[in-house]
């Protein structure tokens, strides 16, 4: 049984410890930003004093995980694109700044062609 775990254990993900300028051992932490490095591994100063960071990769990726990180990554694509399209209807205000130009201008002419029926009609 010991021997079972112990090949579970061979499949996994490897990274390489490594040391900070410090000296001490680098902690590992989860990246929680909201961009594409979301819940990405990397190494930084325990103390945080020495502002080192790093990125951590894989030493060997498992043959039997890489197919599945492939469509992880394409699936993570296609939510990214799903996720910006819901927040734009959420959010119109973010929009880009050509779509608020354009809304401008036909606010404008909307409004400056009732102005001229409405001089019209009063003569």
């Amino acid at each position: 049984m010991a021997d079972t775990m112990h090949d579970d254990l061979d499949d996994g993900l490897r990274f390489r410890n490594c040391n900070c300028f410090c000296g001490l051992k680098a902690s590992v932490k989860i990246s929680d930003k909201r961009n594409e490095n979301r819940y990405r591994l990397f190494q930084c100063c325990p103390k945080d004093t020495c502002r080192f960071f790093q990125w951590c990769i894989p030493l060997k990726t498992p043959v039997s995980y890489a197919d599945d990180f492939q469509q992880l990554q394409e699936e993570l694509c296609v939510l990214r694109e799903e996720l910006r399209v819901i927040h734009d209807k959420v959010h119109p205000s973010d929009q880009p700044k050509k779509m608020v130009k354009l809304r401008f201008i036909a606010w404008f002419l909307f409004f400056t062609v009732l102005a001229v029926l409405l001089s019209l009609t009063m003569l």
